[in-house]
């Protein structure tokens, strides 16, 4: 009688974004998890937009809908740091949103253009305004375009790259840590 061989589970980790270009973000780190040979597998859904509430109660009634069971060991939502405060004084709470819903946000500092400037080499500490962010990025990432493919990014950054820039920010290094690519 032969044996049969015990492969491990997958972990199983659900990914909310915002939109489009965060999904990509998402994907590629999927590409960085599998090419570590991580048995992680993120579920990855953008919301429909709106301020930083609107895209956690979105992720949460997905999630109410389609995951009744919880079967995700963890559920986070990636949001752009820079919406936070104008958030606030609107009184629109996303971290009240999430901890009712049971959710951990992870913050893109101050977004995704910002956070991938980040990535290039040097620029590992730079802080710009959100609204600069896009120009800035171009100027290391001539053909960037809104929203990247995870494609792209895989073409342009590396898992060492995110690595680097994730020592200067602890958002970022949370994710990694989270999805087992920081130790």
């Amino acid at each position: 009688m032969s044996r049969r061989r015990l492969v491990p589970q997958r972990k199983v980790i659900f990914i909310g974004t915002e939109g489009d270009s965060d999904r990509a973000f998402a994907q590629f780190l999927q590409r960085c998890c599998d090419q570590e040979q991580l048995r992680v597998h993120l579920k990855i859904k953008p919301a429909s937009g709106g301020d930083s509430v609107a895209v956690v109660e979105d992720i949460g009634r997905w999630l109410a809908k389609n995951d009744p069971g919880k079967n995700y060991q963890t559920r986070l939502v990636l949001l752009d740091h820079d919406r936070i405060e104008q958030d606030l004084r609107a009184g629109r709470d996303a971290q009240a949103a999430a901890t009712r819903l049971k959710l951990e946000l992870v913050f893109q500092d101050p977004n995704l253009e910002g956070l991938l400037l980040k990535l290039h080499p040097g620029r590992e500490r730079q802080n710009i305004a959100a609204h600069r962010a896009i120009s800035e990025l171009q100027k290391v990432w001539p053909t960037y375009k809104k929203p990247p493919t995870a494609d792209l990014l895989q073409q342009r950054i590396t898992l060492d790259d995110v690595r680097r820039a994730a020592t200067h920010d602890q958002h970022l290094r949370k994710l990694l840590e989270v999805l087992g690519l920081w130790s």
